[in-house]
């Protein structure tokens, strides 16, 4: 059943036709949106062509694979949002009520997610879905694929994934920076230079690491080479380091947030030097149907980390 809304002046729209446009708008991509709703491109085009007939307003501007919202888009879309969140608030309550979702649900992660990206969505998670029992496993990105291929957890969060039998969602990317203390002649300034970093003493990840492949291909790239003088095998390890005073290193922003906040570190952007991003992503094997609880988790994460 498909949940229309009739508006005054005689516009029906459909409520799959509003997810799709918010998806649309959000990710600027017909595939990658089809991605999201488990459907086919074909299929975003003709719910975002029927939006627009119905509307009689151009909602994007289209540029081969990549779409931009038009200025009517730009005016569409927080009444859009509005809308879908009435009605997902309504669900909700009515679910919560009645406490008609429910179920077990097993997940594995990457460590670097279970500290700094599960904790507070598992806590509005179950806030929303009392009744849903949540499994967590941890270990390496590796691992975390061995479960997926093994059936042992249906659903995953992980680095990025090549894999003909595993299916990938896109959750974020994490910059990484330069992580600088308190009392460091570096820690007002907004971005530094790599000559300025090869003269400090830095505190960085294992070599063999995923971290340590990044910044030292990045640092290769341009001719530079890092003045390592600590080497780590975990973020929380390298921020400890880092606050003692013993280097300033490159870290994820999402490992240190809270010590933003409270100015006990500061993160500055370093010239000349490519962009290191941290994938993260949802992994599920191909042939996984993405339906009950495992559907309620995917989207309720999804939405979450990506509004």
């Amino acid at each position: 059943m498909v949940l229309e809304l009739v508006i005054q002046g005689g516009f029906t729209i459909n409520i799959e036709q509003i997810e799709t446009f918010m998806y649309v708008s959000l990710t600027g991509n017909f595939s990658k949106s089809a991605e999201f709703l488990y459907i086919s491109q074909p299929s975003v085009s003709t719910r975002i062509k029927s939006l627009e007939n119905e509307i009689g307003y151009k909602l994007f501007n289209r540029n081969g694979n990549n779409v931009t919202l038009t200025k009517a888009g730009e005016r569409f879309l927080p009444f859009a949002k509005s809308a879908w969140q009435n009605i997902q608030d309504g669900i909700s309550s009515i679910q919560q009520k009645d406490c008609t979702t429910e179920g077990d649900l097993g997940i594995s992660t990457i460590l670097t997610a279970s500290v700094y990206i599960l904790p507070n969505l598992i806590n509005e998670f179950y806030e929303k879905y009392p009744r849903i029992k949540l499994g967590v496993k941890t270990g390496h990105s590796l691992n975390v694929v061995d479960m997926i291929l093994s059936r042992e957890v249906p659903l995953g969060i992980s680095r990025s994934v090549s894999h003909p039998q595993i299916e990938t969602i896109h959750l974020l990317d994490d910059e990484m920076g330069l992580v600088i203390y308190p009392g460091h002649h570096l820690f007002s300034k907004s971005t530094v230079t790599v000559e300025e970093i090869e003269k400090e003493k830095l505190v960085l990840f294992n070599q063999g690491s995923i971290d340590w492949t990044l910044i030292s291909n990045a640092f290769t790239s341009i001719g530079g080479k890092p003045n390592v003088v600590i080497e780590v095998d975990n973020i929380e390890l390298a921020k400890h380091m880092i606050k003692r005073r013993m280097g300033i290193g490159i870290l994820p922003r999402l490992s240190i947030e809270e010590e933003l906040k409270t100015n006990k570190l500061h993160i500055a952007q370093i010239n000349n030097l490519p962009k290191l991003h941290r994938p993260f992503q949802l992994i599920h094997l191909k042939d996984t149907k993405i339906e009950g609880v495992l559907k309620t988790f995917v989207d309720f994460i999804v939405e979450k980390v990506q509004s």
